[in-house]
């Protein structure tokens, strides 16, 4: 599960992103970090009652976000094939499949580090410094990359 706090540092960077008028790749991957951040709250949401949640439905329920998403963005024509492609994937859809693996890659740590500390963070803030120190360095690297 991902903090609201983080979810909030994700949502500001998203809006920053557009209103600077960033690469469609770091965009994406802002969009990526908070469909995947919806969707474990929607999946608690639905299992609130459970101790142990099927993973299976948060799948389900990302796949549905995400989908509905890059439909609402090809119908709004956000989602042209005039622009530049990285491995052939229109540059949102990139960044939003690179979100969605960099935000579960650093949850994963996360749980990592967690339980290497007994279940405690082992430093203030771990589990808003984790996702979002990863997309920020991924957005330098996708800033990099994409000139």
């Amino acid at each position: 599960m991902i903090c609201q706090i983080c979810s909030a540092g994700i949502v500001i960077g998203l809006g920053l992103s557009r209103w600077l008028n960033v690469d469609d790749s770091i965009s994406g991957l802002w969009i990526g970090a908070l469909l995947l951040t919806i969707s474990f709250w929607t999946n608690d949401w639905i299992f609130k009652k459970r101790e142990k949640k099927p993973k299976i439905f948060l799948l389900i329920i990302l796949s549905l976000y995400w989908i509905s998403t890059i439909a609402y963005l090809y119908g709004t024509n956000i989602l042209n094939d005039y622009c530049l492609k990285i491995f052939g994937l229109n540059r949102l859809v990139f960044g939003s499949l690179s979100g969605i693996i960099a935000t579960g890659i650093a949850l994963m740590v996360e749980n990592i580090l967690r339980r290497k500390g007994n279940g405690k963070a082992l430093f203030s803030y771990q589990k808003v410094i984790l996702p979002i120190g990863l997309l920020v360095i991924l957005s330098f690297i996708f800033n990099n990359i994409c000139k």
